[in-house]
């Protein structure tokens, strides 16, 4: 009787092992960012963030000093172009005046990046200021 017990338990034991889905490896990256901004609505401020994807769909930027972090579902993907070479992981910010706002994320595993659209305040600001266009400025992540 104890040896049945044993046998099913074990079987049990190794049932549950085997079903639950591995998790994937995450990809995770630092970048040190020396100004406030803002990533999906929200304000942000400086420090140094680590990036990782938590599954195919889903990003967690999360700040190491204030331990604020954020979850993003990826929805726009961008690829570059052959002229740019050897992608390196980055951040890309649109900045207007003194306010930045997160616009894309490069891994520097492969040629395609995320992209966010514009916010509301972002639109707002390139209106305000006659349609200027905004600054690039881009920050390298280890």
């Amino acid at each position: 009787m104890k040896c049945s017990v044993f046998g099913a338990l074990l079987f049990l034991f190794f049932a549950l092992i085997f079903s639950v889905p591995m998790p994937q490896a995450q990809v995770r990256t630092r970048a040190s960012v020396p100004f406030d901004f803002s990533l999906a609505q929200k304000s942000m401020p400086a420090g140094v963030y680590e990036i990782s994807s938590m599954n195919e769909k889903v990003l967690a930027v999360r700040n190491l000093e204030t331990r604020e972090a954020r979850l993003l579902i990826e929805s726009m993907h961008v690829e570059a172009s052959e002229a740019a070479g050897t992608p390196h992981a980055k951040l890309v910010f649109r900045k207007f005046g003194d306010q930045y706002f997160l616009a894309e994320i490069w891994d520097g595993q492969s040629a395609i990046g995320i992209a966010f659209p514009e916010s509301k305040r972002e639109q707002e600001l390139k209106w305000a200021g006659d349609a200027q266009q905004p600054e690039v400025v881009v920050i390298a992540m280890t």
